[in-house]
């Protein structure tokens, strides 16, 4: 290789992204902490452009679904660019305030159905545990006749019914004021929200010029080849998280349906709210109806353990119904994603990145799978090898 002027400014630019990767190991702890803070700083941009791309599905809607412009529905009023302008800005910011209405009105009505249901299964809870404790140590106490020395220790247990009513009330207190204080201390979160929301809006409301504007940076520092393919990547990935978004939800209302009306007909207690509770873990894949299980499960066993048994039975074999047949097939085929490589996702973005990795894995290993697809297809057509297999 001649080591001309372009390979001699390859060679430096090489030497010096080594160095400075090899100073950044030998201090990842102050290279993360930095890392850190700067997330930190722009978190609100983060969930902006989140609450943004959320938003946009239901704006999306309300703008062709909803408020179809004069023009579309008859071609012979001609209306001026200033009129017709000033229509669309209207059609924008109607279908922002909706779609805004709509989410916060989903959300309110989740929490008005949950929250009061639950504050009554935890006062039952409260009120039901002493019987349960006491019938528990009778149980015991019948089957251990046969072994004096345990049966004489559990007969000696006192069970003082008002001194666990009182603990009990003292650990939902203590519970409360723990909100309460960290409730107090939500300011920042408060007003990060807040600057997201707006961001989020500021970005819905100006969606088109971004988008030119974005595009004009891409071509402008890039080959267009490479420009055009990173344009496909993001229409991909746009494409790809709406999807998911969309199968996710569809998911969730079918298993929590599906859980509240398989309790309903077994006659087990709180159908309803741990229906709901269900269906919101359900966000989580795979996992949520664990969630939603033991927490069922805690609140149903002081009032029937018998019924937390079948219960817990129940949530296992949905569980299994969700994850093998469910989940791949409507979040899977929402996203174009074969159900082999939903559970491969899964479980790689769950085991690198928990949670969050297992929510956001999906759509990214669909545009993965994508890209290669298509480019395995395009080899084997340069090889006249695509009718082959």
């Amino acid at each position: 290789m001649k080591l001309d002027k372009e390979n001699t400014r390859q060679i430096i630019k090489i030497l010096v992204i080594a160095i400075v990767l090899f100073i950044a190991l030998l201090n990842i702890q102050v290279v993360w902490g930095g890392i850190k803070y700067f997330l930190d700083i722009i978190s609100p941009f983060i969930w902006g452009l989140a609450i943004a791309f959320v938003l946009n599905i239901f704006m999306t809607i309300y703008e062709n679904k909803i408020f179809i412009s004069r023009k579309n529905k008859n071609n012979s009023k001609r209306v001026t660019q200033k009129n017709n302008k000033k229509t669309n800005n209207l059609k924008r910011t109607a279908s922002i305030i909706l779609s805004i209405i709509t989410i916060m009105a989903v959300i309110t009505i989740i929490l008005i159905l949950i929250i009061p249901q639950f504050f009554e299964v935890i006062k039952n809870l409260i009120s039901n545990i002493p019987n349960f404790l006491e019938d528990t140590k009778n149980f015991a106490i019948d089957i251990t006749k046969r072994i004096p020395e345990v049966n004489n220790f559990i007969q000696s247990i006192q069970i003082n019914t008002d001194t666990i009513k009182t603990s009990l009330m003292d650990i939902s207190k203590n519970v409360l004021d723990i909100t309460i204080t960290q409730a107090s201390n939500l300011v920042s979160t408060i007003f990060n929200f807040i600057i997201a929301v707006v961001f989020a809006v500021y970005i819905l409301a100006n969606k088109e010029g971004l988008k030119v504007q974005a595009k004009k940076f891409i071509y402008a520092r890039m080959d267009k080849d490479k420009a055009d393919y990173i344009l496909k990547v993001s229409r991909l990935a746009r494409d790809s998280f709406r999807s998911f978004l969309t199968g996710q939800a569809k998911e969730a209302i079918i298993l929590g349906s599906l859980c509240a009306l398989g309790m309903f007909v077994l006659g087990i207690p709180y159908a309803g709210p741990i229906g709901a509770l269900t269906a919101i873990t359900a966000f989580v894949p795979i996992v949520g109806a664990f969630i939603s299980g033991f927490i069922g499960a805690v609140l149903i066993v002081a009032v029937d353990p018998i019924k937390a048994i079948i219960f817990l039975i129940f949530i296992i074999v949905l569980q299994q119904v969700e994850g093998n047949l469910i989940y791949p097939h409507v979040v899977g085929k929402n996203i174009g994603l074969p159900s082999i490589w939903v559970l491969v996702a899964i479980t790689i973005g769950g085991s690198l990145f928990g949670i969050m990795g297992m929510i956001v894995g999906l759509p990214v290993v669909s545009i993965i799978y994508a890209i290669v697809s298509e480019n395995t297809n395009k080899k084997l057509k340069e090889k006249n090898l695509e009718n082959e297999y």
